[in-house]
């Protein structure tokens, strides 16, 4: 099991959830108002998607401190396991008294419910004292409220929530006076007193809803501890459902123990050993954050959400990076559950093709699609059928793949190979011809002649093989530039072009950089200026001829060797300029080059992934470790979205830049659905001596794979399996098999 990570807490967030609810709040145990998607609302207790609590907080007097332990409690420690939190409260945030008080919490796996547990505990050392007399209260403020964007459902807050407490089973019932949403709270052992009114919390700065206090009384003896345990639980369909949630929660079962051994799974399957313990550990805690970030909605589906706490919902763009990684580390169900999410969405929202680019768990779509994400959506799905050999899916969702390849072509409507509109840069009037959605154009038609040729579509299968081989060097000719010895952004007329340069200039002015930065502000927007004025970027452009553009030198100028499609002399030289100090941070790849400032991990594991594939695997794995430079730097056990310390505290493409390099290049496994085969080609870092990777769920089994060096070169690999694929160890090394019983 994954050791804890824990910190001294300032105030960064954390979650504590399952795939039907999840609590977030900071690590020093509080609730404060946060957030910008729903202002100073994305923290909570949520069961998606409307929210429950606001918060829940302990209030301590120490009769025998005089006075001075007489309030809220701020914990001073945290310690983050997979599958729970543990909250200390002692010390100087404690005040003046010796009682210690450990909170732990963790969300039993299928129950829309929380369990926290506050153990009071006055240490041995104190015998000298005599007994301590204390005052516990919990306070617990309702917030029953809908999610963003709810108005677009015709989904409204009530005026009211309502909050009773009923004596029969010792439990507060709060419900919505306009939605049938319902959260119930108890206690064990049962409250001594109560009291229903509006206090707002030590932190919450907005007074609605209503609040329940529960107080106890108690008398602690040396070296004596006592337990009182807090439930959470809701329901979004009536009350009757609310308390069989909550009943689920008072089981006798040892819900924690049970989601530890859960959590034991997960990390059993594609098991890292190359000798370095923290790319190892944060190997596995990746693995975890897939759990964090997994949603259940009823009525609307299953899979894995962007981030937490702003982007808890699904989106094309952000799978299709994503489900690679959680794919190659063996959860193949959640990456089938969360594309037939979108496809169902996609059918119902766009029913041309169209994948969308962002579903909220209310069922409101609030943008249906860029084109890179339709291009993209079809290459993910052939790599899905080449790990998984999940041939009915294809079956299944055939037409609309079709539909999906179909609407693809038509966003071509001059005919040069480059379908137009947004690409994954969602920078207001770059919707023109871009880099990443003409490279994975390229991949995508080539991938849906592949899926052709597997399900005897064989009308299909010479046209898009021959529109792939076009469109890639259509990429590789006119989307180069000689003069940079990279390849452009976009793609475009100087009309064109001209008539965005003062919105994109604007926004580059505009734009804040992170606290922290040393860049100056606007400096991006200058160099923006200047880039446009340069005589490399006008002196061939007039008019309506259409020309490859180097804007602001984004990351997606990667995408072209991260997709294997570049001409191998033109990916040496653009390897070679984008590993960079140009390009390159602290902590991994600037957003843009000419604003050095913004990383993020989603960029710096395509530039990785494209160092590899072309064989550089020291830059690949340089790039890794600078993702996960960032781990616990805000969230222990987790990886930020913004590096270091930034936007959401857990992302889900991260597992794209920490798997992908490691499991497709370093060790090399590719199978081979359509052929049952697998081909393994390990290339290691220099820096690596012996590795393994076991237990790596591929096909119709698994496989472990050991590799071993002389010096700076790999003199064997040996592969252990229980698939029936034909196993293809590739390279001048020594080589072995062996099927398991």
């Amino acid at each position: 099991m994954l050791q804890p990570e824990s910190s001294n807490c300032t105030r960064p967030k954390y979650v504590c959830g399952n795939s039907r609810i999840k609590l977030i709040g900071a690590t020093d145990g509080g609730f404060p108002d946060f957030g910008h998607h729903l202002e100073k609302e994305m923290g909570g207790l949520w069961l998606y998607p409307a929210k429950l609590l606001d918060g829940f907080w302990m209030h301590l007097v120490d009769h025998e401190s005089n006075g001075l332990v007489d309030g809220y409690m701020t914990a001073g420690e945290f310690h983050n396991y997979p599958h729970k939190n543990v909250f200390v409260y002692s010390g100087a945030t404690m005040g003046h008294t010796p009682v210690c008080v450990t909170r732990v919490q963790y969300a039993p796996d299928g129950v829309a419910g929380i369990i926290a547990e506050f153990e009071f505990y006055l240490p041995l050392q104190f015998t000298e004292e005599k007994e301590r007399h204390l005052t516990v209260d919990f306070l617990f403020k309702v917030n029953l409220r809908p999610d963003w964007l709810a108005e677009e459902m015709q989904i409204f807050d009530g005026t009211e929530d309502e909050l009773i407490y009923d004596k029969d089973t010792d439990t507060f019932c709060g419900w919505d006076n306009r939605n049938p949403w319902y959260v119930m709270l108890g206690t064990s052992p049962a409250a001594q007193s109560y009291r229903i009114g509006r206090e707002a919390g030590p932190e919450s700065g907005k007074e609605l809803g209503k609040s329940c206090q529960i107080t106890y009384d108690l008398i602690l003896q040396p070296g004596e501890k006592k337990i009182i345990k807090l439930y959470m639980a809701g329901s979004l369909k009536a009350r009757e459902d609310c308390a069989e949630e909550y009943n689920r929660l008072l089981t006798d079962v040892d819900h924690c123990s049970r989601k530890e051994q859960r959590m034991n799974g997960l990390l059993a399957h594609t098991v890292l050993d190359v000798g370095d313990s923290r790319l190892e550990n944060v190997f596995d805690w990746v693995k975890i954050h897939t759990d964090w970030l997994t949603l259940e909605t009823e009525g609307i589906g299953r899979g894995i959400t962007a981030g937490i706490p702003e982007y808890v919902w699904w989106f094309g763009c952000d799978s299709c990076y994503a489900l690679l990684g959680v794919m190659m580390q063996g959860n193949y169900e959640v990456c089938r559950e969360t594309m037939e999410l979108i496809l169902k969405y996609s059918e119902q929202y766009n029913g041309n093709g169209k994948i969308i680019h962002e579903l909220l768990p209310n069922g409101y779509c609030p943008n249906t699609g860029n084109t890179q994400e339709t291009a993209h959506f079809l290459t993910f799905v052939w790599d899905y059928y080449q790990w998984t050999g999940d041939r009915e899916f294809l079956e299944e969702h055939f037409l609309y793949l079709q539909k999906c390849v179909k609407w693809l072509e038509a966003q071509d409507e001059d005919g040069d190979y480059f379908p137009g509109g947004y690409g994954i840069i969602e920078i207001a009037g770059l919707n023109m011809e871009m880099i990443d959605t003409a490279v994975y154009a390229c991949t995508a038609y080539e991938c849906y002649a592949n899926i052709c040729g597997l399900l005897n579509k064989e009308e299909d299968i010479d046209y898009y093989r021959k529109l792939a081989e076009a469109a890639k060097t259509a990429v590789n000719t006119e989307m180069w530039s000689e003069e940079a010895g990279l390849y452009c952004d976009c793609y475009a007329s100087c009309d064109k072009i001209m008539e965005k340069r003062e919105m994109i200039i604007s926004q580059m002015e505009s734009a804040k950089e992170p606290a922290g930065s040393t860049v100056d502000s606007g400096s991006a927007g200058k160099r923006a200026k200047a880039a446009f004025e340069e005589d490399f970027l006008l002196k061939k452009a007039s008019g309506k001829r259409e020309h490859g553009w180097l804007l602001n030198k984004n990351w997606i100028i990667n995408v072209p060797m991260e997709m294997g499609i570049a001409d191998e002399d033109k990916a040496v030289r653009a390897l070679e300029t984008l590993h960079t100090e140009e390009f390159l941070g602290e902590y991994g790849m600037y957003l843009e080059g000419l604003r050095e400032s913004s990383v993020m991990t989603i960029n710096t594991g395509v530039m990785a992934v494209a160092q590899a594939r072309y064989h550089y695997p020291d830059r690949a794995l340089s790039l890794v470790q600078a993702i996960i430079k960032s781990f616990s730097k805000a969230t222990p056990g987790s990886i930020c979205e913004m590096s270091p310390d930034y936007g959401c505290f857990v992302q889900a493409w991260t597992a794209y830049g920490v798997v992908v390099p490691i499991v497709e290049y370093f060790f090399g496994i590719k199978p081979d659905a359509e052929r049952n085969r697998i081909m393994i080609t390990p290339e290691f870092p220099h820096c690596w001596a012996d590795g393994r990777l076991t237990d790596v769920r591929v096909l119709d089994g698994e496989l472990s794979v050991t590799v071993k060096k002389k010096g700076n070169c790999i003199i064997s690999c040996e592969v252990v399996h229980s698939t029936s694929a034909e196993i293809v160890i590739q390279g001048d090394i020594e080589t072995k098999t062996i099927l398991k019983a």
